[in-house]
């Protein structure tokens, strides 16, 4: 092949990639976007105590889904993980419509975040293996980029299309169709486009790993010194899926609003994250955040900043110190989707000359979903007993922590990746 010829194919995997994460948010997210839809009261759907244990049961799911993806992703063809998450969501979307059992909904939705699970650790594996880590990282960026356009797109096309003429539904039959169209793409491209020994290149050994007894992947990752920095991925996923869930709670809680502009915030929310995100790629690029420990020192520095005003305006309902909240908490989510970037974007493709990239974006991103399961009852918690003010001010208690684990982990980590670049 020419060297024109592999770098139309690189971009086309990318592309491809791109696509399937695309699918993923929308065919995971759905539920939570038609939730409201389907507890109201008089709908007589699901109650909100069952609409509660099956977004749960996704969220357990798809945590321990990415303990097994990660470690089946280093040692099969990543493309067959891929096809098989497509095609479960897939059926997973479809069955959710048709049952009225919200018992029988949590299965099917557990079984959903299982599925969804094996999508991420392979495309961090395929992006790894076939790009140099420059361009792996930009290549992370267009991925999770199109992910949070997924999720605009979901919360814009569920209140404006399908629960205006239809019901909800149809959101779920959409993610079903997209789902079957990706695993369908999929299979095309890997038969016509993508050459065969694109997505499977043989995972790469280190001589000086086979020489001592460093290679096991215990060893590995307590010489990288990263153990501390799963503390900050669970800070980070206390903060950032925290907020995305409680925000609107918490907006319209506070300062007294309707649900109208709740569901604004939906929108607000992934805006910001994508501005963040393509910010971060072009800080990465300097010496602060090239080190992806001193990066995340910084963000949860900025996230203990940008949280005092909050905690100090929260009282007040006039509308300046109300929109000033609202973007000062997009902001610290902002924050943490930039230190997601750095640590299950970017940090795993530093293993990937291990052979150990999706097992390492398995654990990190598993890590993600113990702080998002933790601030899902934590705040709710916090905010009954303590108000929504204390709420803001454990969110610099979260920072604080992060910046503690990143320091513990920084000299080590630093160490890891100077002797990969060299």
């Amino acid at each position: 092949m020419t060297l024109s010829g592999k770098k139309h194919t690189k971009s086309f995997i990318v592309a491809l990639c791109a696509f399937v994460y695309f699918v993923s948010y929308f065919s995971r997210k759905d539920f939570a976007a038609v939730l409201v839809a389907m507890t109201k009261e008089g709908s007589g759907v699901i109650t909100e105590t069952v609409g509660g244990a099956i977004g749960t049961g996704l969220f357990i799911c798809y945590g321990i889904g990415q303990l097994v993806s990660g470690f089946l992703g280093d040692r099969i063809k990543p493309s067959h993980l891929m096809l098989s998450g497509l095609s479960a969501t897939a059926l997973c979307n479809l069955l959710m419509p048709l049952t009225s059992n919200g018992y029988l909904m949590i299965a099917i939705w557990a079984v959903n975040g299982f599925a969804q699970a094996m999508l991420w650790p392979p495309i961090v594996r395929i992006l790894a293996d076939n790009l140099d880590h420059e361009r792996f990282v930009m290549a992370n960026l267009v991925v999770t980029t199109a992910a949070h356009i997924s999720t605009v797109i979901l919360y814009i096309y569920t209140p404006l299309v399908c629960l205006k003429f239809y019901d909800y539904k149809a959101v779920f039959f959409t993610a079903a169709i997209l789902a079957a169209v990706a695993a369908a793409v999929l299979i095309i491209s890997l038969i016509i486009i993508i050459p065969k020994d694109a997505i499977k290149k043989p995972i790469k050994k280190i001589p000086t790993l086979e020489k001592d007894q460093s290679a096991s992947y215990g060893a590995l990752v307590r010489r990288a010194g990263i153990i501390p920095i799963f503390v900050c991925i669970v800070m980070m996923g206390i903060l950032r899926d925290g907020i995305e869930t409680w925000l609107p709670t918490l907006y319209s809680a506070a300062f007294n609003r309707n649900a109208d502009e709740s569901i604004l915030l939906s929108v607000a929310l992934p805006i910001f994250s994508i501005i963040s995100i393509v910010l971060i790629k072009l800080l990465y690029k300097t010496r602060s955040f090239k080190n992806e420990a001193r990066g995340t020192m910084i963000l949860f520095a900025a996230v203990i900043a940008v949280t005092v005003p909050i905690f100090l305006l929260i009282t007040s309902s006039t509308l300046l110190p109300r929109l000033l909240c609202l973007i000062l908490a997009c902001l610290v989510c902002a924050c943490m989707h930039g230190v997601n970037f750095l640590l299950i974007s970017c940090l795993p493709g530093r293993f990937s000359r291990y052979g150990r990239a999706a097992t390492t974006s398995g654990f990190c991103n598993a890590f993600t979903y113990v702080g998002a399961a933790i601030s899902s009852y934590g705040f709710a918690v916090i905010s009954k007993y303590f108000g929504w003010r204390m709420t803001t001010l454990s969110w610099m208690g979260v920072g604080a922590v992060g910046i503690i684990f990143a320091l513990i982990a920084y000299n080590a980590y630093t160490k890891f990746i100077e002797e990969n670049e060299q």
